[in-house]
């Protein structure tokens, strides 16, 4: 099992947005990754709907530079 992990921080100084980071990670050494098509396709998928849940929850109030997320992938 692997987990996709999605996580916002401060924008560096000179720049107006947050920074986002998303990656696939492993829980132990018999872990496998999904492969890249589908980590791909996570990626977009994720990247585009956080997009827009962050900026109508920042309409509200909340902080988007402290945004975390995961989700974990099975290939049973």
């Amino acid at each position: 099992m692997s987990k996709l992990i999605f996580r916002t921080k401060k924008p560096k100084k000179g720049y107006v947005n947050h920074e986002s980071f998303m990656t696939h990670e492993t829980v132990n050494f018999r872990d496998k990754l999904p492969p890249n098509e589908v980590q791909q396709n996570a990626h977009k998928i994720v990247s585009e709907t956080m997009w827009e849940l962050i900026k109508k929850l920042k309409e509200l109030g909340y902080d988007e530079t402290k945004v975390g997320f995961y989700i974990h992938y099975s290939d049973l």
